[in-house]
């Protein structure tokens, strides 16, 4: 099982936006739905590594999030909160979450998971925090469209600037190292599990 806990960074500065990451998340497969647990915190748990993956997508896009995975058992029966949730991998994501606001660069730590899936999520973080909107824009319309033309037309760029922004992006290289990070994250679980 994993746990997220994703903390607001530099909160008292800005304004609250844990409603727009919370609308963002709604979207995902969990087993207990992403909740405010404390202030300008979020806490939620998934299943599956894919689910994993997209959640540390949608909270480094901006860069304001610290972001904590917590791999480990979680108590059963499920409640219907994760505020009443118990387990090892949200007392691991509370230490990853800590852990993330201390870094100076990449604001994501694991905790229950190994180095090497650390590693992995940091290098995959420092990509992703380096996009500007507008190459979120185009990464945003060529998913929903499903090729190039289509969102091309959609943004009223070429097919040309599309390609570019998808390469100055690093999406080519972000997805299709997915399957792999997604492979350690089982690994990672198993383990957790016996």
């Amino acid at each position: 099982m994993f746990a997220l806990t994703i903390d607001q960074r530099s909160s008292r500065a800005r304004p609250d936006r844990v409603p727009e990451l919370l609308a963002l998340l709604a979207r995902l497969d969990v087993i207990l739905p992403f909740e405010r647990t404390a202030g300008d915190e979020v806490q939620g748990l998934i299943a599956h590594p894919d689910g994993v993956i997209a959640a540390i997508e949608c909270a480094m896009r901006s860069g304001d999030w610290s972001v904590g995975l917590g791999v480990g058992p979680i108590e059963t029966p499920l409640p219907s909160s994760v505020r009443e949730a118990r387990g090892a991998a949200l007392l691991n994501a509370r230490e990853a979450v800590e852990a993330a606001k201390k870094s100076a660069t990449v604001h994501i730590a694991v905790r229950g998971g190994g180095d090497d899936l650390e590693a992995y999520f940091r290098l995959i973080g420092a990509v992703l925090r380096r996009r500007t909107a507008a190459q979120w824009r185009v990464i945003d319309a060529v998913d929903a469209a499903g090729n190039r033309a289509t969102a091309a037309t959609q943004l009223r760029i070429t097919e040309q600037a599309i390609s570019k922004s998808l390469l100055a992006s690093g999406n080519d290289v972000v997805r299709d190292s997915y399957p792999l990070l997604a492979r350690l994250l089982r690994e990672a679980d198993e383990r957790s599990q016996t």
